[in-house]
């Protein structure tokens, strides 16, 4: 017989950006009812969604009492880090599945990651330096010795938001500082050594605390932020000595933080053949890699298997080897000014695994200098089993969209 709407179990999905559209369909195609919370009136998710409220992501005490309201079964949240520790905490107040909510802050506040792997990891962390206030951070930053250049992070933001390279030569180190303290909500900046050297990104699913690797990418960024991904290429062109000694960092470091199941993004530097940790995130990738490339790669749904471990279903976990196909993960760099016209050269992008333009890009709009992942005005993802193809079509992609200026 088959279930009523009633009778479905209901799903708690916190955080209902563009990249959580994807969880909440694949929910519902598990036979589930949803319930979407989130800080905005009319995110992209609430449109498939069963159930909506608007709540703040980040307050705990708001979403668990709305989860109480709905009797909802599960919890959980993905591609976006300030809904991790909220959904660990409901999970742990309804004694529901989840990752623990102590577990969870060692994901996300990037001070408690440090101060968990100093110990045995000290060696794989940049010289770094915590703030409860601004002027503190001001202070210290002025008096320090500075033979290199620093980076100054919130410890609780996400897509790079309020990261800003404090460079020796810069005139407004004080105003980044400031900036950076402002979207860490008032709990605290890093101050630490900028690495110097290659970055990428790897991606795993752990399971009963087992972590299965799933892609390692190659990462480049703005010239003018280097704390901003503007490329992710997936090209095979990454030694294999390189990749293991990376995932094996990267599977000690996971086990140290006590994670038990779920998706993993950490984003690492390599200077001087010397591998060192930046970040890492108990949740999938965003940029479609976790929702659209890591299934393409690698014939694994991350997002699906994440659902099923959760719900306590059976999934086989079977990982092609990345490597046999390519993809590039290319986001859209428009000069600054206002925009007059918009030309998209519709048969350039009618192949492509992804490609969204922002609803911020319209005629008449103010296109400003890339600060953040926020200003960032879409992307669009290239892929293939012929790497000089896939490079092809992504300069094809590149210029298919044309804007034209005041």
């Amino acid at each position: 017989m088959p279930q009523t709407s009633q009778s479905k179990k209901l799903i708690h999905i916190i955080g209902g950006g563009y990249h959580q559209v994807a969880l909440v369909e694949i929910a519902k195609d598990m036979g589930f009812r949803v319930l979407v919370t989130d800080m905005y009136e009319n995110p992209p998710a609430k449109a498939v969604a069963d159930e909506f409220e608007q709540i703040d992501t980040t307050h705990k005490e708001d979403t668990l009492r709305c989860a109480k309201k709905y009797g909802i079964d599960y919890v959980v949240t993905d591609m976006t880090d300030v809904g991790v520790p909220t959904a660990a905490y409901v999970a742990e107040n309804l004694g529901l599945p989840g990752i623990g909510y102590e577990t969870a802050l060692r994901f996300t506040n990037k001070y408690v990651m440090r101060k968990s792997l100093q110990g045995a990891f000290a060696s794989n962390l940049p010289e770094s330096h915590y703030f409860e206030s601004a002027q503190d951070a001001v202070h210290f930053y002025h008096d320090v010795r500075r033979e290199h250049d620093f980076v100054v992070k919130p410890v609780n933001s996400q897509g790079s938001r309020g990261v800003f390279v404090l460079a020796q030569e810069s005139a407004d180190t004080d105003d980044l500082i400031y900036a950076a303290f402002s979207e860490s909500r008032e709990r605290g900046i890093l101050i630490e050594k900028f690495v110097r050297g290659a970055e990428y990104s790897a991606e795993t699913f752990v399971r009963d605390g087992k972590v299965h690797n799933l892609t390692l990418t190659k990462k480049y960024h703005y010239r003018q932020n280097a704390c901003i991904d503007e490329r992710n290429t997936f090209l095979g062109d990454v030694s294999s000595e390189l990749e293991q000694a990376i995932f094996d960092l990267n599977e000690k470091i996971i086990q140290a933080l006590g994670l038990r199941f779920g998706n993993t993004h950490a984003e690492y530097k390599v200077s001087d053949n010397h591998v060192y940790l930046m970040e890492i995130a108990a949740r999938s990738a965003g940029g479609s890699i976790g929702s659209k490339i890591i299934p393409y790669l690698t014939g694994f749904d991350c997002l699906r298997a994440l659902l099923h471990v959760l719900t306590n279903r059976p999934y086989e976990i079977n990982i092609q080897d990345y490597r046999k196909k390519f993809a590039v993960l290319r986001f859209f760099n428009f000069p600054a000014g206002q925009v007059k016209k918009i030309v998209v050269n519709e048969n350039a992008v009618r192949d492509l695994l992804v490609f969204t333009l922002s609803g911020d890009l319209t005629e008449g709009a103010l296109i400003k200098p890339i600060k953040d992942s926020r200003d960032r005005l879409g992307y669009f993802v290239v892929h293939g089993t012929d790497r000089e193809e896939v490079l092809r079509r992504e300069k094809l992609a590149e210029s298919a969209v044309k804007l034209e200026y005041f």
